[in-house]
Order: C-alpha cells, then sequence, then structure tokens
C-alpha cells in the first residue's frame, strides 16, 4: 500500500462529489448540475453527498471524486489526487516515502473511518424504520378511531375510540418529524 492509494481512498471516504461540485463551481440544484464531461445543458448529473460519487444519466458516465475530478480537468489519477488533497486540505503528505509506522496509522484510519460510516449507515436504517413505524402507529391509531366510533348520536363512546383520537394529533406530529429527519438525511 502507497501513500497515494491510502491518499486516494481517504480522500474518496472524506470529499462528496457534491463538494467537489462547488469547489468546481458548478451550478447545483437540488443535487444535480449540468454535466462537465459531456457538456450538457439540462441538470442530468447527480452529485451525490457521502462517499457514492456522481452520476450523469445522459452520457452515464460515473464514479468516485477521483475520476470526477480526473474527467473534468483531463488529468491523471495521482494529479486528481494531489489536487483534492490541496483543495480540501486533507493534509496528506503523498510524495515522500512511507514508513511502517504511517502505514499503520493510515490503517488504523481507515477501519476508524469504515466504522464511522457503518455506524451512519445503522443510524439512517434506524431513522427510517423509525418513520415507517410512527407511520404504521398512525395508521393502526386511525383504524381504530374509525372501527370504534359511535354510529348514532346517543351510543357511548368506546375507551379506545378516544384514546386513539386523543393520541392521534402528536403520532401524526411524531410521524411527520420522523418523515422530515429522512428526508433531510436524503437531501445531505
Amino acid at each position: 500500500m502507497n501513500k497515494l492509494t491510502i491518499a486516494a481512498q481517504t480522500i474518496k471516504d472524506s470529499v462528496s462529489a457534491f463538494d467537489v461540485g462547488h469547489a468546481l463551481g458548478l451550478e447545483i440544484r437540488h443535487g444535480r448540475c449540468q454535466c462537465p464531461i459531456h457538456g450538457g445543458q439540462d441538470f442530468n448529473c447527480v452529485l451525490y453527498k457521502g462517499n457514492r460519487g456522481y452520476y450523469c444519466h445522459v452520457c452515464h458516465q460515473g464514479g468516485d471524486v477521483i475520476s470526477f475530478v480526473q474527467r473534468y480537468y483531463n488529468m491523471q489519477f495521482p494529479d486528481s489526487v494531489r489536487w483534492l488533497n490541496a483543495t480540501f486540505n486533507i493534509g496528506m503528505d503523498i510524495d515522500s516515502p512511507m514508513t511502517k509506522e504511517a502505514v499503520k496509522q493510515a490503517e488504523n484510519a481507515r477501519k476508524i473511518r469504515e466504522r464511522e460510516r457503518k455506524s451512519k449507515e445503522w443510524e439512517e436504517k434506524m431513522r427510517l424504520d423509525m418513520a415507517i413505524l410512527a407511520d404504521r402507529i398512525v395508521e393502526r391509531l386511525e383504524e381504530v378511531r374509525d372501527a370504534r366510533r359511535p354510529r348514532t348520536y346517543g351510543e357511548e363512546w368506546d375507551e379506545s375510540f378516544c384514546t386513539a383520537v386523543v393520541t392521534l394529533p402528536e403520532a401524526r406530529r411524531f410521524a411527520d418529524d420522523c418523515m422530515m429527519d429522512c428526508m433531510k438525511e436524503v437531501q445531505n
């Protein structure tokens, strides 16, 4: 493993295509830009946040942030890694020889980034699961409310109907908040 490989992986893990698009001065609308690779006029190139890279739905070019810079500037892999390293202040010393200690530190840093990525994925899954569960609770409360609703004016109110009616507004707010958290995460 050499420094260039370690730097490339560090960059892929820490810089998003969305951030690169901003650094290149591209106009970005809702996570999309005009494709700088084929020169498209529509906003068909998706710049993902996180380490998912980019993809153009017209020219079908996609990849990570390094290939994005390579294609944008028509430069070689090492030069694009150096450009990203400098532009985003990653601070990797790419060109000097690598000591065993530096290799070990880089491997430890990679493991930490991988744990953080898995933790974030788990949080996103939990957030989505919570939104789905909250939505199901709202649906169930609505079913109980509708099934236990008094059918005549003088009919006595069922306790589960009253509980559903009282609980529904707060459950809806909670479900909406959970869904908004999921939407914010998708946009980020």
